[in-house]
């Protein structure tokens, strides 16, 4: 790269062109597993607005965007079973470093699944096992919802207990990660971000969403939180999903859609069924999720 700044009769203004560029370009690659990701993520939505919401299927636009997806590189593993994080298979120089954005495609992405893509969710679990637990407040959130998009409901937990961990008010610009006495997340000042992300985290734990897919309690710590209900989480399409359980189980789900019909493949455990939600209707299914009920919408249950 430092040719590009050569100036003939000046070599020591060449040398430090030169180690400037080298330094700007060390955290930088083409075609780093995030960036393809995202990307995939965006045609994803394209491809399904113009069909869903447009109503388009062959607009010219779009089949340039389907056809580009399809020649996008794919997710790699590299040579120590985790995922890829750039264009080419180089080594870790951080091993826990707290970011771990080659993992965008399992969450907040969809091109990572338990059911589609088993090689890779291996590759995922083990990129988690090392990069470790330890991180700031947003790491932590990012990594309890990782968790449970591998349905590890064990380790997701271990995650919330670790961001509840109260800092010692006398040293608190020691700490990355835990939370301060007034529940702001550690990473000196705060992290706002944090905060945010945990309410999204334990929302992933409790339910899960693809464009056709809806996961009822994928990652539920079953003996830490044996009973509870969650009301008006909202799953793709519109849909709001209310869900009770007890002993750990899943007990009734309320789903329904104001705008529009859906059709989704419900799962909760290994129990798989085609759901056809009519809007302005509430359908009530049991924790084998066997449809008891269907009926208008009027308030929320």
């Amino acid at each position: 790269m430092g040719k590009v700044l050569r100036l003939e009769g000046d070599n020591q203004l060449v040398a430090t062109a030169d180690r400037e560029l080298a330094t700007m370009a060390e955290p930088s690659s083409y075609s780093t597993t995030m960036d393809i990701a995202i990307i995939k993520e965006i045609f994803s939505a394209v491809i399904s607005a113009s069909e869903v919401v447009l109503g388009k299927t062959d607009d010219a636009l779009v089949e340039k965007v389907r056809k580009t997806l399809s020649r996008l590189p794919p997710t790699r593993i590299s040579r120590d079973g985790s995922i890829m994080e750039w264009a080419q298979d180089f080594e870790d120089p951080e091993v826990h470093h707290r970011h771990l954005s080659h993992l965008f495609g399992l969450f907040p992405g969809h091109t990572i699944t338990m059911e589609r893509n088993p090689d890779l969710c291996r590759a995922a679990l083990y990129t988690l096992y090392k990069r470790g637990d330890l991180g700031p407040g947003w790491s932590t959130v990012w990594k309890i919802a990782l968790w449970a998009h591998l349905h590890n409901s064990e380790h997701a937990y271990k995650m919330v207990k670790h961001l509840f961990d109260l800092v010692d008010p006398e040293h608190e610009s020691d700490f990355e990660g835990g939370l301060y006495s007034n529940l702001f997340t550690a990473h000196p000042p705060f992290q706002i971000d944090a905060n945010f992300g945990f309410a999204a985290a334990i929302a992933e734990m409790l339910s899960q969403s693809t464009e056709r897919d809806l996961y009822l309690l994928p990652a539920l710590p079953r003996d830490k939180w044996p009973d509870g209900c969650v009301r008006g989480l909202k799953a793709r399409g519109g849909i709001t999903v209310n869900i009770c359980w007890k002993e750990g189980e899943l007990h009734v789900a309320h789903l329904w859609s104001k705008s529009q019909n859906m059709v989704k493949r419900l799962h909760y455990k290994d129990t798989v069924i085609t759901a056809s939600l009519t809007y302005g209707t509430i359908y009530t299914f049991d924790g084998h999720l066997k449809c008891l009920k269907s009926q208008p919408f009027t308030t929320a249950v």
